[in-house]
């Protein structure tokens, strides 16, 4: 691979992984249960969160408590707020770091075995415009457990990727970063 600077774009994505023609992520089927999990989740694990760093920072106030939830919350819901509903109530959406180089996955429980194999071919359901899913082949390149938000982190590093799938997703990520700062510049102007 060329050496050059990889644009990289923090998103959640909707992906699934395969190891051979075995589907290993996500495992659950979908269902009303992973979807209101998938809803409600992010906002679950903002609060747990900020109780865990109350709980870390010994006896805190209450003014003290809801300052931790607020700013937890108040991430949380910058990350999601980009995102209509039904593509928010995708249970194979993940937090990732997307560059043309590579992913970066943020994975929690039952999920964290199934990415530990060294090859995957990944699926990554791009919102470009384009009904058929991005699919690269990718190896692991590394693994770090993050014990104060109890989820592991999975990089991977694109391998045989053609010019014309590089292209898609070099196009996709500056789309995206393109978005962002239009809001981040919309939210300066109104204030």
């Amino acid at each position: 691979m060329e050496k050059r600077q990889h644009f990289r774009l923090s998103d959640f994505l909707a992906l699934e992984a395969f190891d051979g023609n075995k589907k290993i992520f996500p495992a659950t089927p979908l269902s009303d249960d992973t979807k209101i999990q998938a809803l409600h989740g992010d906002v679950l694990k903002a609060v747990m969160r900020g109780l865990r760093k109350a709980k870390t920072q010994g006896k805190v106030s209450t003014h003290e408590l809801l300052a931790l939830l607020s700013h937890e919350l108040e991430l949380a819901y910058s990350s999601i707020a980009t995102f209509s509903g039904s593509e928010h109530d995708d249970p194979r959406r993940c937090a990732v770091s997307l560059s043309e180089g590579g992913i970066r996955i943020d994975a929690c429980g039952e999920s964290v075995a199934r990415f530990q194999n060294r090859r995957l071919k990944l699926s990554l359901y791009l919102r470009d415009g384009i009904d058929e899913p991005l699919v690269v082949s990718a190896n692991l390149r590394g693994q770090t457990f993050v014990e104060a938000e109890s989820k592991w982190i999975f990089r991977f590093e694109f391998t045989g990727m053609t010019e014309k799938l590089r292209q898609r997703l070099f196009r996709y990520i500056l789309q995206e970063q393109t978005k962002k700062v239009r809001t981040s510049g919309a939210e300066q102007a109104a204030i």
